[in-house]
């Protein structure tokens, strides 16, 4: 069968629009500060700390400079409370603070299977339309 050139066009067109909305859209779109801090606590109760970097410091210029030592550091502090607690129950948001258009606190506590709690702050920074946690 032959096709008509303005039909193969189309065909082609919708093509690529369809493998382009194939792409893993999710570990892309921009996180509010509120979101980066509960995924972030999210990947690490399922044991995927890379994911949780991620949200908390994406690929970028200020993403990438920020993400090393202090957050693996984090990450594993909160990997053995939840291996001495239990697995994380939930991830509680206290407050959220705007400290102006590119700076916002976000404060809220882990809660464990055993009933304790971890109390953590992160400052997030905007870096263009993302927001990088700052430990």
């Amino acid at each position: 069968m032959r096709l008509i050139p303005p039909l193969r066009c189309a065909l082609l067109l919708l093509l690529a629009a369809l493998l382009a909305g194939c792409g893993d859209s999710d570990s892309r779109r921009d996180l509010s500060p509120a979101e980066s801090y509960q995924e972030f606590f999210t990947e690490l109760g399922r044991g995927n700390t890379d994911r949780a970097l991620e949200a908390l410091a994406p690929d970028g210029a200020l993403g990438d400079t920020f993400r090393g030592g202090a957050y693996y550091m984090m990450a594993r502090n909160v990997s053995d409370h939840i291996e001495s607690h239990g697995r994380l129950e939930e991830v509680q948001i206290d407050r959220e603070d705007e400290w102006g258009e590119t700076e916002v606190m976000v404060d809220g506590r882990l809660i464990f299977a055993d009933g304790k709690e971890m109390p953590v702050g992160i400052r997030f920074t905007r870096e263009n339309e993302r927001w990088v946690g700052q430990l």
